[in-house]
């Protein structure tokens, strides 16, 4: 995909990858082919590179950046930390990120942690702390928006379809349900599912066919 973009678009920008694209070649090319960045989301299902991040000193890094968000119901804070790096397996690796969150509903008090690692191209005179968690939380909400409304929204993961091509088409469908619903003006998409659903359902309460 990133072939079909001009060089003079893509030269010195920022990359953000999530974890199945976290890989050495796609690195390489980033940085020697198309003069470009990497932020590279980096999870278990590479355990090797994941090792290597998890192993190194968190423990005397110093907590650079701090916020805390609510909304959609729910409270989430985040910690980052930060570390320059050399010799890691990704190629040009300078910093190795750390975010620490900690979220819960609202209208509960147990709280859900989570500790995630990216990794990127860029030296610490290059890219701040503050830079690098505002680069991750946008990719992270580009993606939370839409894996969300698809997961829960629309109910993609409690789906029993499962026969031939129907889950790719059903995919399709809850994309284009979304974007419709976005399009029109929605800004929240499940209130904009109940409001074109819910007619429906009074109509069959009233014993209306």
């Amino acid at each position: 995909m990133l072939d079909t973009i001009d060089d003079q678009d893509l030269t010195g920008s920022v990359v953000t990858v999530d974890a199945l694209h976290a890989q050495t070649s796609h690195a390489r090319y980033l940085v020697e082919d198309r003069k470009a960045h990497y932020l590279l989301s980096v999870k278990n299902n590479q355990p090797t590179p994941a090792h290597q991040l998890t192993n190194l000193p968190w423990k005397q890094a110093p907590v650079l950046n701090r916020s805390r968000d609510r909304g959609h119901g729910r409270d989430e804070v985040r910690e980052v930390k930060v570390v320059s790096v050399d010799g890691l397996l990704f190629p040009h690796a300078r910093q190795v990120v750390r975010i620490h969150r900690k979220r819960h509903r609202i209208n509960t008090s147990k709280w859900q942690t989570e500790t995630v690692y990216a990794v990127t191209d860029l030296a610490a005179h290059q890219a701040s702390p503050a830079e690098i968690a505002a680069w991750a939380r946008g990719h992270w909400i580009i993606e939370n928006a839409v894996h969300w409304t698809k997961d829960v929204t629309f109910t993609e993961d409690t789906s029993q379809i499962r026969r031939h091509r129907t889950p790719a088409v059903m995919s399709a469908l809850r994309d284009l349900a979304r974007a419709t619903l976005h399009r029109s003006g929605w800004a929240n998409i499940a209130s904009g599912r109940r409001a074109h659903t819910h007619p429906a359902t009074t109509l069959t309460l009233h014993g209306i066919p």
